[in-house]
């Protein structure tokens, strides 16, 4: 289902208060809770919203850098890529 413009509009504001109850929301956005509630269940479920987690930051976990590397490397060349 495409996102409207109350979809958007919705969206907008989650980015902008993330920690805001859905009542708050609804009441800025002028809506009802049960609209609310029901467009933010078809967002999650269309996958528009994939999640509610909190984002954490490896470097004040005492992490200062994480990395992800993947190599592949072709039978017969692992000297070429560790040398």
């Amino acid at each position: 289902m495409p996102v409207d413009e109350l979809d958007t509009r919705i969206l907008r504001l989650l980015l902008e208060q993330p920690r805001t109850s859905v009542r708050e929301y609804a009441r800025v956005l002028g809506i009802a809770r049960g609209t609310l509630q029901a467009r933010l269940e078809r967002l999650e479920r269309d996958g528009v919203i994939t999640g509610t987690a909190p984002v954490l930051s490896p470097a004040a976990l005492g992490h200062p850098v994480l990395a992800f590397v993947h190599i592949e490397v072709t039978q017969g060349h692992l000297d070429d890529v560790g040398g």
